[in-house]
């Protein structure tokens, strides 16, 4: 019988299945990308570009997004990785935001690696999350809150492809009022 309770348990096991195997696959192609030497990808219109998609598709809340870039900053590594980093940070952001968010991009001074790094801040003017539950917000498949619609992985994905390079995610409070999302990335130069 392909219609029983069995049978919807088997096709829904498989759903959870192909979804896991489709995730493992796309880490190892981010992994394999992370690895490809000489690519470089310029920052701001990577930022400015996620900033008006955005905006746009959240037009009826009046969301503000504001860029701020130095001119010539570049990113060590793949397009699609930074377009996938920032732009579920914005997202993420403009769920939680009243009307504002901030992105901005920064060289850090002096990595004690001897690599060039840069900081991309996304601040919003939203509730924040509180400094205890900033380590469950980057844990895999982990909601704060089911209100709002997410599947609980992007943050992880975030922080496993900047993990990638190097790099890495903080959660910190924002001058907004809300939450900052640090994300620390190996710049060129």
């Amino acid at each position: 019988d392909s219609k029983g309770p069995l049978a919807s348990k088997v096709i829904e096991q498989l759903d959870v299945m192909r979804d896991q195997v489709n995730l493992y696959l796309d880490r190892a192609r981010r992994a394999a990308r992370a690895q490809a030497i000489g690519a470089a990808t310029d920052v701001e219109p990577v930022l400015q570009s996620i900033a008006r998609t955005l905006q746009r598709i959240n037009a009826a809340r009046q969301i503000t997004i504001k860029v701020s870039c130095p001119p010539g900053l570049r990113f060590r590594g793949e397009r699609q990785d930074l377009e996938e980093m920032v732009g579920n940070l914005v997202d993420n952001a403009c769920k939680w935001c009243k009307s504002q968010i901030a992105v901005s991009a920064e060289p850090l001074a002096g990595g004690e690696d001897g690599r060039a790094w840069f900081v991309i801040n996304v601040d919003d003017d939203g509730p924040g999350i509180p400094a205890a539950k900033r380590a469950t917000a980057l844990e895999r498949g982990k909601r704060l809150d089911e209100s709002k619609p997410g599947s609980g992985l992007g943050m992880s994905i975030i922080s496993e492809t900047a993990g990638m390079y190097s790099g890495g995610i903080a959660l910190a409070d924002s001058p907004l009022g809300g939450l900052r999302a640090a994300l620390k990335l190996p710049s060129v130069g």
